[in-house]
This record gives structure tokens, C-alpha cells and sequence, in this order.
């Protein structure tokens, strides 16, 4: 049986055109299935893609589509990205107020929805830094109640909304199909490649 996590939320389309090639047609509500391809049993579940990632790192999933900013987050190795999907194209950044003038080695609080990434990315930079995890936007909550944030900017015309500027742009991020460390990399041969095709085929 191969366990594959794919994501609810914004990458819903690129999980449904997945489901498609493997057979599946995704029902409101419902957020298990079953399908055979060949001689391989497939169990799909529809999750958070934060919780697609977290369940990769403990290998309780042999394959999942995710955002790499949650893969670096839950530890999950580059090495281990089967192919790019591309759901979205982001930048993981540091963003301060506009109307804050001090340098980065000076924030004293971050907020973030990333805190272990965080933490790895602020170590040289500003190591002296309180993180702050939480479990939606952080945009919202600097300059007031931390000084700065760790988000993922696409456009930036949700930062300029708030009053917030990019201080410190990081990695390049985007959506890729990723199996868990110990997946035996052989054996989804076959479903990486249909997937993988099916990526493709709406480029």
C-alpha cells in the first residue's frame, strides 16, 4: 500500500488533477480514497500541507505534495523532491514596518507560522531573537506585537497592505511531489512517473 498526502486549501487544483490520473474523483467532504494502479494499492488522504510535510519527516506517508517552505521546516531533506509541481512561486522572507529603521540584527521578536525554519534563519543574523509560533497569517501582528515576521511573500501587496517591507529575502520556494526518507524510491516508480506526467500535460 502506497500512502500519498496531498494538500486541501490553495494547491486543492493541483491535488484534484493528481487525484484525476490516479483515477479519483474528489467528493466534498471527503478526504480518504482508494485506488489501484497496476498491481499497487493507492490510499490517498486530503490534508493540511503543513500536516503533509510533518507526516513525510516521520515517514508516515511514502509520498506527498507540499510547499518547500513546510518541507524545511518539518526537516524534511531536498534530496528527497520527486518533481516540481509549481502551484505557486514564492519568496521566504523577514519583513519589519516600513516605519521601523533599525537593522535586522536588531529585532528582538519574531512571529512566525515557521518557528524551527525560523530559528535556523535568523541564528547568525540575530540570534538573540525571541520566535513566536502561530498558526495563520503573521503579517497582521508586527509592528505591535513582534517586530518582525517570517512569512512567505508572493506578490507583496499583501505586506504593503499592512505598512511592512521585505528586509531580508531568503529562499525561493515552490510545490514539490516528495517521498519520505524511508519510501523505497523503486517501488512508487510508477506513480511518480504518472503523476509526474500529469504535471506536464497542463504546463
Amino acid at each position: 500500500m502506497i500512502r500519498l498526502g496531498l494538500p486541501k486549501g490553495r494547491m486543492i487544483l493541483d491535488s484534484d488533477r493528481l487525484c484525476s490520473a490516479l483515477g479519483v474523483e474528489i467528493r466534498p467532504g471527503v478526504l480518504s480514497y482508494r485506488s489501484t494502479v497496476g498491481r499497487l494499492e493507492v490510499s490517498i488522504y486530503l490534508l493540511k500541507a503543513q500536516d503533509v510535510a510533518r507526516l513525510l519527516a516521520q515517514n508516515l506517508l511514502d509520498l506527498g505534495l507540499t510547499g518547500d517552505e513546510w518541507l524545511m521546516e518539518a526537516g524534511v531533506s531536498s534530496d528527497l523532491r520527486c518533481f516540481e509541481v509549481r502551484s505557486y512561486s514564492a519568496t521566504l522572507c523577514l519583513l519589519m514596518a516600513e516605519s521601523d529603521p533599525r537593522p535586522v540584527r536588531s529585532v528582538r521578536s519574531v512571529v512566525t507560522s515557521y518557528p524551527n525554519l525560523a530559528r535556523r534563519l535568523l541564528s547568525e543574523m540575530a540570534p538573540d531573537s525571541k520566535v513566536m509560533a502561530i498558526g495563520g497569517s503573521s503579517e497582521a501582528l508586527v509592528p505591535d506585537i513582534a517586530d518582525a515576521c517570517i512569512d512567505v511573500v508572493e506578490t507583496g501587496s499583501s505586506a504593503a497592505l499592512n505598512g511592512l517591507v521585505v528586509r531580508k529575502a531568503f529562499d525561493q520556494v515552490t510545490t514539490h511531489l516528495v517521498r519520505s526518507e524511508k519510501c523505497d524510491s523503486r517501488a512508487v516508480a510508477p506513480i511518480v512517473e504518472l503523476l509526474a506526467d500529469t504535471v506536464e500535460l497542463v504546463r
